[in-house]
């Protein structure tokens, strides 16, 4: 009975994923989700169920049900292997990583409202697992560092507009970027902070390099033009740190 209902949470989180992955980016605000076709309004029980719009007939998108199965998954591993932080906050902070993840998927895209939201969650929780001095440590580090980063991107960037003749607005590290560091660094507390973001860029460096490889076998690369979200390299780092750390260490050693 306990496993069901663990496996229900998780789905409830799953849906509030893509109930704020639905309305955030295009509306900044909580209101009623809309068929991204013909913006007719889902009632709660067809979005809830994941039935096609009834305007227009459009079906949901896959991600819809990747999410919801994610979600049970992972309440189940969470049930089933707590982490330090127990199930309860495990819940929330995969549940907050997960929204942030899919929005910045799909466009490349990380609010402030969500960043704010997760600095106050991962404040309070990273207070009760590490103490106040290294969760805002963390933070500072975390932020700090990354503006570092998105200042030589600004630099980038304009130096591409030359190259190119052109500005197209693209910006090789995003601000967005910088504030999620800041709430991964509140999360993790220092010094973790710094094994997770490395580890984040090491894993965000090693795809994008695969990437490039495989536009230039393809015969499809163009020189400054491969772009990738950052995000969900970031948040992959950090939750290696706050779901495997055991892993990690046995397998520094």
């Amino acid at each position: 009975m306990e496993i069901i209902l663990a496996i229900f949470l998780g789905l409830a989180g799953g849906m509030l994923v893509n109930y704020l992955s639905d309305v955030l980016p295009t509306r900044r605000k909580l209101v009623q989700a809309a068929c991204p076709a013909c913006n007719a309004p889902f009632n709660i029980q067809d979005y809830l169920s994941l039935r096609p719009c009834a305007g227009c007939g459009q079906k949901r998108s896959l991600r819809a049900y990747v999410v919801l199965a994610l979600g049970a998954l992972s309440a189940l591993g969470l049930w089933l292997w707590p982490p330090a932080m127990g199930f309860w906050f495990g819940l929330v902070i995969l549940t907050y990583f997960g929204m942030v993840t899919v929005i910045d998927l799909e466009h490349r895209l990380i609010l402030h409202m969500t960043s704010l939201a997760g600095a106050v969650i991962c404040l309070v929780i990273g207070s009760l697992q590490n103490g106040l001095w290294p969760t805002l440590l963390g933070g500072l580090v975390g932020f700090g560092f990354f503006f570092i980063l998105y200042l030589f991107g600004v630099l980038f960037a304009r130096y591409r507009a030359r190259k190119m003749g052109y500005d197209d607005d693209e910006e090789a590290l995003g601000f967005g970027d910088v504030t999620l560091s800041g709430v991964i660094g509140l999360i993790l507390g220092w010094p973790t902070v710094i094994l997770g973001l490395t580890t984040g860029i090491l894993l965000a460096g090693g795809i994008s390099l695969l990437l490039v490889i495989f536009l230039v076998v393809t015969k499809r690369y163009q020189t400054m033009n491969v772009y990738t979200a950052y995000g969900p390299y970031l948040i992959a780092g950090a939750l290696v740190f706050l779901f495997a750390p055991q892993l990690v260490w046995w397998m520094l050693r």
